[in-house]
This record gives C-alpha cells, sequence and structure tokens, in this order.
C-alpha cells in the first residue's frame, strides 16, 4: 500500500474514506456523507480542538464530506470545485455545528472583500451578517437590485457574481487583500497566508488551485527559464513561500516578515528570504 498525501487524502487512525479500500490500509472504511458549511468562515483543525493548528478555512456555500462524527466535531475533506470523490480538498476537522446537509447548490459567489446581507431590499434596514469573498450562496429570487437568500436576507446584485462565471484580473482580487494581517491558514478577509491568497484571488475569477505553495508549484502554470522577463501575475517560489508579481519588478505576498499582505521590490524580497529561506526555486506564468 502506498502512503499518499495525508492534507488531501481522507484517511487516519485505522479509517479511511472508502473509496480509498485497494489504496491504504485501513481496519474500516466509511462512505462520505455530504454537508455544506452553513458559516460564514470555518476553521478546519488539524485535530478535533479548537487549539490544534488552523490548516485552512472553509467559506459559506463549500461542500464537506464527512466520513467520521464524534464529541461535536466533524472529521472529512472539503470537496473543491470538481465535486469528484477524488477532489484535493483539504482534510481535518471542522464543528458539526458548522455543518448542515445543503437543500440546494450555490447560484452565486461574493466578489467584493465582504458583502453585508441585509433585513431587507433595502441598504438602510439592518444587517444580518457579513459575508466574505468567495462565499457560495443559493440566490432563490430577486427583488429589485437585490438578490434574497433564504433564511439569511438579501445581498445587493453588485456584492455577487454566477458561480460559473470564469474572468477578470486575479491580481487585482490579490492587491485588494494588502494590509491584511499574515495568518496562517487564512483565506478570508480576516487575513491570509502566502499560498491562501494565490487560492483566494484564484478562485474570485473562478479558477481553483492547491492549497499549499508545493502543490502550486507542482500543479499551475508554466515554468519561465532562469533570466525571463517577469510579468505581472507571475508567480514566484521559494520552498515554503509564494508570492504574486504586481509588474515587472514590484511583489505581492502575505508574509511573516511584515505579518501583513505587503507589496515591496522582487530583489528586496529575494535578498531577505534567502537568508532563512533560500534561493528562489521555480517562477510559474498562469
Amino acid at each position: 500500500m502506498i502512503k499518499p498525501d495525508p492534507r488531501i487524502t481522507p484517511y487516519r487512525d485505522g479509517l479511511a474514506a472508502a473509496h480509498l479500500k485497494g489504496v491504504v490500509d485501513a481496519k474500516s472504511y466509511s462512505g462520505a456523507v455530504r454537508r455544506q458549511v452553513m458559516m460564514p468562515v470555518v476553521p478546519l483543525h488539524k485535530t478535533p480542538s479548537n487549539a490544534s493548528t488552523m490548516e485552512t478555512q472553509l467559506l459559506l456555500g463549500a461542500d464537506f464530506d464527512v466520513y467520521d462524527s464524534h464529541n461535536g466535531w466533524a472529521w472529512g475533506q472539503e470537496v473543491q470545485a470538481d465535486g469528484s470523490k477524488h477532489s484535493r480538498g483539504y482534510v481535518g476537522y471542522v464543528p458539526n455545528m458548522a455543518l448542515a446537509r445543503g437543500a440546494n447548490a450555490p447560484t452565486h459567489r461574493i466578489n467584493p472583500m465582504r458583502a453585508p446581507v441585509f433585513l431587507k431590499p433595502d441598504l438602510k434596514t439592518a444587517i444580518r451578517t457579513i459575508l466574505p469573498l468567495n462565499a457560495k450562496i443559493w440566490v432563490e429570487s430577486e427583488d429589485g437590485d437585490y438578490g434574497h437568500i433564504p433564511d439569511m436576507g438579501y445581498v445587493h446584485k453588485n456584492h455577487i457574481a454566477p458561480i460559473e462565471m470564469s474572468n477578470g484580473d486575479f491580481i487585482d482580487i490579490a492587491e485588494l487583500h494588502l494590509g491584511l494581517p499574515y495568518i496562517w491558514g487564512g483565506i478570508s478577509p480576516d487575513g491570509v497566508d502566502c499560498s491562501g491568497l494565490v487560492q483566494t484571488a484564484l478562485r474570485a475569477i473562478g479558477q481553483n488551485a492547491p492549497r499549499d505553495t508545493d502543490m502550486q508549484e507542482a500543479e499551475l502554470g508554466t515554468v519561465l527559464p532562469k533570466g525571463a522577463k517577469l510579468e505581472r501575475g507571475d508567480l514566484v517560489f521559494w520552498k515554503g513561500h509564494v508570492g504574486i508579481m504586481r509588474d515587472a519588478d514590484t511583489l505581492l505576498h502575505a508574509n511573516a516578515y511584515h505579518m501583513l499582505v505587503a507589496s515591496e521590490p522582487l530583489k528586496t524580497a529575494i535578498a531577505r528570504i534567502e537568508k532563512t529561506t533560500g534561493q528562489v526555486t521555480s517562477i510559474i506564468r498562469l
């Protein structure tokens, strides 16, 4: 039996997903119970404890396959955009209370950094909640300039985009994050990490991306030859780190040095990062 990547393969402590039978060795196998995230932002933890490492975050409308549930925690895997049982979403623990059986497939996603949901289709009414960029919602009907989200409220049409829309400039989206705090595992307006910034920006234009830098480096785009002239949107990788070029000379990245999403000359970043992490490992063009 092989030992696949535990970040994206649902197996642990003798338990594995049923579709992994014959792939990984386990004492028992469990079929998936599909659930949907029902809160704006939910942490996915490494172990069933609020004190454990947050591996990533799940946003409203995300599908999550549950393989085990115990003491208020669900263990399973986020279902990525393709929806297949072999999806490459992250595996971990989320609170049971954040999940429910999804009644309807999402029709739209939130397209600004944050979108208010109003009690009524009127901007002067009370705000029920705030939804983050890339949250997925089901718009049941329209009322003037607003879409109605059942059991939640009304969101302005300028704050949503059809779920199938796949265009735009992901660098524009990434730049909206300037100044946000660096948060390990973050993919929300509360803060992001380096690979989370890349994934979030690409998701906002309808393109999915792996969660971690090593996966992104291996699977996204085309590697540029050494000495190639850089362009806006190129991804610069180090071991365990990634940044996005704003232009031929300027890097945008969430990093633990600034503890922010910061913009700085690429040469400055390279000189600093190579002292602790090493040299650039590759530059990729999407």
